[in-house]
């Protein structure tokens, strides 16, 4: 049917002309720009994800360019500091040359003084963008001073959108040469008290031969083991006790246990222990010698460990020598003050005190009859002249009976007093004492650790440049003046004080050689730091860009080809809608 109204054909020819326009449009587009994704509209998703990664390149594009900058001002320095290491060693020439006898010593720092001048020179020239790293103003005024400089190294962005740059740290205060002020304050942080054992665990008795240690042997019912008693100033006191059942969770095998699981298997137990013990509070580790190390958390003067160390009394055990902690803790020992009365009488109503405290236990102990007949064949001499042994006989059975851990002995005439405890939480006091013993009232002896260590506080000083800050002082015979690398003056310097000065001057050169080549080793780590740095930022913007062509770039031979293919259909579909059209004027021949 066809209708004067309704040209449904052509309809159809327009519709499919405009759809054939459309995609057209778009190929065209992607032809142009090189990208499927151009615009939100595109696509939402991939064209916000390839915007971030642009914005991120472009982050890490000055990145690149901060890093440039740092590795020029580390060059700068990094030069300055070789003209002046060449510059140090022909003065040290010129020192020696001093110390010859007959040498004018005017004429050689003639020549000093111009390679001094041409060092000040040097540093103060070694500047890059503004930045002077050798010759320095660190007044606290001078607010462009910093005692770290911070080049921009890396850029990150975190799940939540947080900016996070890295940074490579150079140490001003650490390499600067001269400084114009008096100086800047340097601060060394308090450090952590530490205990080192004294031999290479690979070189100790447990794991001798081969480098493991055999803990699975099993002799008349005694199996190897290791106690080791850590003590925090007395706060926290934990044993470490090394045995089959306590390694079994880190060794593969108990017949070759390696350092790596001894040290896992003393940290589980140190954890185990709690934080009313040492759980947080102290570690254990190798360092770089594979000696064990214990370290407290805890840093500064009030930082303090111990490590009691106990040994086994069967043969068949390791001690703790055997993963270099040495020998036994020594337990406390007091001696009487004075000899033991001779004339010891507890005959009758004689009796004769003493008070002992083993630390924890306080027992007074009185000789009288009744202890002597008490003791039976125990003693041997007569009630009105007790002999110094009997006395110590009578006052171990009245400690024992006490429970006091404390123990008495008799040699060279005089009484002693010993503790069964082995570390410095262990003492042995004597208060109100008969002064026929020989002791006096407040006496005391404590033990003592085989290894201890402890902390120091944080200290404050006031630092110049390594060639500007005073090194010594002239002999009192030229004045007692104080002298520097830059500024010591070696023409007025005779005779033997003279000698002895040129030499220190010497020395003071040297030192101040070697601490300039390790201000050059720093910079090169930074250089070094630096450069892997921009090789690393470079790979990552261009796996950024590989990122972004992945998402938004179009596929241009595809994108080629559909538009060949849709100017075809394109003029197809003309010639369809040119055709569809022209069927109303077919209808009007019907009229004719």
């Amino acid at each position: 049917m066809t209708s004067l109204l309704t040209n449904n054909a052509a309809m159809t020819a327009l519709t499919t002309l405009k759809s054939i326009n459309s995609q057209l449009d778009t190929t065209s587009n992607r032809v142009s720009t090189g990208q499927r994704v151009s615009a939100a509209s595109d696509n939402a998703a991939y064209w916000s994800i390839a915007t971030s990664v642009r914005t991120d390149n472009a982050s890490l594009s000055a990145v690149k360019d901060s890093l440039g900058l740092g590795s020029s001002s580390v060059d700068t320095a990094y030069n300055g500091l070789n003209s002046i290491i060449t510059d140090l060693q022909n003065i040290r020439g010129k020192l020696q040359s001093a110390l010859t006898p007959g040498v004018d010593r005017a004429k050689v720092q003639t020549e000093i003084s111009a390679i001094q001048s041409k060092m000040k020179a040097t540093a103060d020239s070694s500047n890059s963008s503004g930045q002077n790293w050798l010759s320095v103003d660190s007044t606290a005024t001078n607010t462009n001073y910093q005692a770290t400089q911070k080049v921009v190294a890396g850029f990150s962005r975190a799940s939540d959108g947080t900016i996070n740059f890295s940074m490579v740290n150079i140490d001003v205060n650490g390499i600067k040469l001269y400084d114009r002020t008096a100086g800047s304050t340097v601060t060394k942080p308090a450090t952590a008290a530490l205990v080192v054992g004294s031999t290479s665990l690979t070189g100790t008795g447990a794991f001798t031969p081969g480098g493991t240690a055999d803990f699975s042997t099993v002799t008349a019912g005694q199996t190897k083991q290791v106690n080791l008693v850590v003590d925090l100033g007395g706060t926290a006191v934990a044993t470490i006790q090394l045995d089959k059942d306590t390694l079994k969770s880190t060794a593969k095998d108990l017949s070759k246990v390696t350092t790596d699981e001894l040290l896992s298997a003393i940290n589980n137990q140190i954890a185990a222990s709690g934080t009313a013990k040492l759980g947080g509070k102290v570690t254990a580790g190798l360092d770089t010698a594979g000696r064990l190390t214990f370290t407290t958390v805890g840093t500064g003067t009030a930082a303090t460990i111990k490590i009691g160390v106990a040994n086994a009394t069967d043969s068949t055990k390791f001690v703790a020598a055997d993963i270099g902690f040495g020998a036994t803790s020594n337990a406390p020992a007091l001696t009487a003050a004075s000899n033991y009365s001779a004339a010891f009488d507890i005959s009758g109503a004689n009796t004769r005190a003493i008070t002992i405290n083993d630390g924890t236990t306080t027992t007074t102990v009185t000789l009288s009859s009744a202890a002597y007949d008490a003791a039976g064949s125990a003693v041997s001499s007569a009630k009105a002249t007790l002999s110094g042994a009997d006395a110590a006989t009578l006052i171990n059975i009245a400690l024992k009976a006490a429970g006091n851990t404390a123990s008495a002995s008799f040699a060279g005439g005089k009484l002693s007093l010993t503790t069964s405890g082995a570390d410095t939480n262990s003492s042995v006091t004597v208060t109100a004492p008969d002064a026929l013993y020989g002791f006096t009232a407040g006496q005391t002896a404590t033990g003592t650790n085989a290894a201890a260590g402890a902390g120091t506080a944080s200290t404050t000083t006031t630092a110049k440049g390594i060639l500007d800050t005073t090194a010594g002082n002239y002999n009192a015979s030229f004045g007692a003046g104080a002298y520097s690398v830059a500024n010591f003056n070696i023409s007025n310097l005779v005779g033997s004080n003279g000698d002895a000065d040129v030499q220190n001057i010497l020395n003071m050169v040297d030192k101040a050689i070697a601490s300039v080549t390790d201000a050059g080793t720093k910079l090169g780590a930074n250089k070094t730091q630096i450069d892997g740095q921009k090789t690393f930022v470079d790979t990552l913007m261009k796996a950024n860009d590989r990122t972004i062509g992945v998402l938004v770039d179009a596929d241009v031979e595809e994108e080629s080809t559909k538009l060949k293919a849709l100017q075809t259909q394109q003029q197809l579909a003309v010639q369809a809608l040119s055709i569809a059209n022209s069927a109303s004027q077919n209808v009007l021949s019907l009229f004719r």
